[in-house]
């Protein structure tokens, strides 16, 4: 854990996957051996983040209207338990769960992106919102998983789709990591400026959706939900102070 050379060679392997997506990472390592890679990744993906987050900061520094508005509807209690777990849960089940297919992964993050629209698109309100057609909202998701989920799962429909991913999961990839990125433009006041600057405002989402898909595919989603609730725990301590 403290030799820079464990580091580095898995900071080399990470650039090689980003580079070269591979759909099955084919190892056989030990939770512990998985959880110590884990960890490694978050340090790489505090650094480079660190390192991103200065360089845009010094050309351009927006507000993020999200964030400000949790921090004043919720307590510290309840902020913490929203944004460690159940958003960052959410998020790797939209973005991260399908990378690897099976009816019930591609099932679930249809029905959170499906969560996601009519929250967003629809209604016009906040994920966090339960008051402004909540009900409406968690029936349209139940109702996609519970359509989807049979559909994927007939034999010919999953072998298709399962052979779709293998030949084509280089682009899947980039789709989810891209789509991860560029939704959080919604964090911020949806101007103009800043639909046209939306490839500079999420850069730092860009690196940890490559750092978070990394560490799905190669350790598993309960690691890369693990290193993106470390992350958003300490945006959560910073929020605070």
């Amino acid at each position: 854990m403290l030799n820079p050379k464990n580091y580095y060679l898995e900071f080399k392997s990470f650039l090689a996957f980003v580079m070269a997506p591979v759909y099955s990472s084919g190892n056989t390592l030990s939770r512990a051996e998985k959880a110590k890679r884990t960890w490694m990744m978050f340090v790489i993906k505090m650094i480079l983040a660190l390192i991103v987050g200065v360089a845009i900061g010094v050309i351009y520094d927006p507000v993020n209207k999200t964030t400000i508005s949790m921090t004043s509807r919720f307590s510290p209690l309840t902020l913490f338990i929203l944004t460690v777990f159940i958003l960052s849960f959410l998020e790797e089940i939209a973005f991260r769960l399908s990378m690897k297919f099976k009816p019930i992964y591609l099932a679930s993050t249809l029905a959170v992106i499906a969560y996601y629209i009519s929250t967003k698109a629809v209604y016009h309100t906040k994920l966090t919102d339960t008051q402004e057609h909540f009900e409406i909202r968690l029936l349209v998701t139940l109702t996609i998983l519970m359509m989807s989920y049979p559909l994927f799962s007939i034999s010919k429909v999953k072998r298709a789709l399962g052979q779709f991913w293998s030949h084509n999961f280089k682009w899947i990839f980039y789709v989810f990591y891209f789509g991860f990125a560029w939704v959080h433009i919604f964090n911020y006041e949806l101007t103009l400026e800043h639909l046209l600057l939306m490839p500079l405002i999420t850069l730092p989402k860009l690196v940890n959706a490559f750092c978070y898909g990394y560490v799905r595919i190669t350790y598993g989603f309960l690691y890369s939900f693990a290193i993106h609730a470390l992350t958003n725990t300490l945006g959560f301590v910073v929020n605070v102070l």
